[in-house]
């Protein structure tokens, strides 16, 4: 049986914002994000990410049979999460999976790859450092919330819930991350905590967990976003490292900067719609996908509905 608009949903977005993205398709962004939808893509994993993206937009079994065929022939699962690199597609690998939990291609094995992606980042993966922590979580809620454990989600959220309280300075700046002194590339290690912490928000909160309104001391994963919004424009300013420039910040947001997306419905930071201007259709295999088409509509708001009395005493 085909897939179904009301079935298109994934780790990151619901049904409702296909359909959304489906009923505005002649409108930018989505119309953009279409026409991204469409090109190849050298990388297995981001080409695959697209089919099924494909499938799910238009309904098109085939394209989500292309995306199955992929995944089978996925290099990805305990040996390949020794890095950051490997932990984060792990992810992506992950998201594909839940675009094809209602998908004919489904096969029960794939739950069982899962489960063992699991394990071994409840194992540390190898990795000690703050940056990969982040991700580690991401990868333990994500498989979480494949196999409804209810365990493994706290396990991501409480990684969120330390870095909020403990890791997120007051100025924004992530703590371990950005401030590493004489390290390299420290403005794409801050975007990437910063991505890390927001793909555990937005999965959380379509497993029923609300992280985006967690804040400590004033403090949230919206005040990391604007910190490294703010030097996307003005890299001269980055205390952290010299040499930053504009093209290595436009850089770092076109490989990594999909999540922007979810943020902008949640608490955009000032003049974000330059930034959009500079870089939709964002795409991001491991960080959320094609965030464009799936989060660039605002929902509408529900209406509410009162009961009025009628005055007497007019």
């Amino acid at each position: 049986m085909p897939p179904s608009a009301s079935q298109a949903r994934g780790l990151f977005h619901r049904a409702a914002d296909m359909q959304l993205a489906r009923s505005k398709r002649e409108s930018e962004p989505i119309r953009g994000a279409l026409a991204r939808l469409e090109t190849a893509d050298a990388d297995p994993l981001a080409r695959a990410q697209l089919a099924a993206m494909r499938g799910q937009f238009y309904a098109d079994v085939q394209a989500g049979h292309a995306a199955a065929e992929a995944l089978a022939d996925a290099d990805f699962g305990p040996a390949t999460l020794g890095d950051l690199t490997g932990l984060k597609r792990a992810l992506g690998w992950l998201s594909l999976i839940a675009m094809l939990r209602d998908h004919p291609a489904w096969q029960p094995a794939w739950g069982d790859r899962v489960a063992e992606v699991l394990a071994t980042a409840n194992e540390g993966c190898g990795l000690d450092d703050v940056e990969g922590e982040l991700w580690r979580g991401a990868l333990q809620l994500a498989a979480g919330a494949l196999l409804a454990s209810d365990k493994a989600i706290e396990q991501g959220a409480a990684v969120y819930r330390r870095a909020v309280a403990e890791i997120i300075h007051p100025e924004g700046y992530l703590k371990g991350i950005a401030d590493i002194a004489d390290a390299p590339a420290r403005f794409e290690a801050q975007l990437s905590g910063a991505c890390a912490l927001v793909l555990l928000a937005e999965m959380a909160g379509l497993v029923g967990l609300d992280l985006w309104s967690y804040d400590s001391r004033a403090v949230s994963v919206i005040t990391a976003v604007t910190y490294t919004h703010y030097y996307y424009f003005f890299p001269e300013k980055w205390r952290w490292e010299a040499g930053l420039t504009r093209a290595r910040t436009m850089d770092a947001v076109r490989r990594e900067g999909a999540f922007l997306e979810m943020v902008n419905r949640r608490g955009p930071p000032r003049g974000i719609e330059a930034l959009f201007a500079e870089q939709r259709p964002l795409f991001c295999a491991h960080g959320g996908g094609l965030t464009t088409l799936t989060h660039g509509l605002m929902p509408e708001k529900k209406r509410r509905w009162r009961l009025w009395r009628a005055r007497t005493d007019l």
